[in-house]
């Protein structure tokens, strides 16, 4: 079995990889792919937790730290990117809503005085 420290380095640089794979599918929409990283991320989060609870304060170097905490960073961004992609998804749904309720009230009213609710209508009509 490895050592607790040589542990939490091999899950360290799987936290690395994972969280850059993850920042590569955020960048090009692969959202399924996000999902399956996130589980990767929260079973390697697990894992380190517990193999570093094992130790001592004085056996988590200023090393082991710093890498820790460059990971968290870098996963905290994307979330923030993720949650902006989410925001503006929404925002997007909402304004093609809005686009798509004014085409059905356009204000445009048929010879017979009803208002159209078809936005190919047309209130041009031709004499014989």
């Amino acid at each position: 079995m490895k050592n607790p420290i040589a542990q939490l380095k091999t899950i360290l640089k799987d936290l690395s990889k994972v969280t850059d794979d993850e920042r590569n599918a955020i960048s090009n929409r692969a959202f399924n792919e996000v999902a399956k990283l996130m589980l990767q991320k929260e079973s390697l989060l697990a894992q380190f937790e517990e193999v570093a609870s094992a130790l001592t304060s004085e056996q988590l170097t200023d090393q082991l730290i710093g890498d820790l905490n460059l990971i968290r960073i870098r996963a905290e961004e994307n979330a923030k990117i993720l949650k902006s992609t989410a925001d503006g998804a929404r925002e997007a749904r909402k304004r093609l809503q809005k686009i798509r309720d004014a085409d059905f009230s356009t204000g445009a009213y048929g010879a017979n005085g009803n208002k159209l609710r078809n936005p190919n209508a047309s209130t041009v009509t031709t004499k014989a």
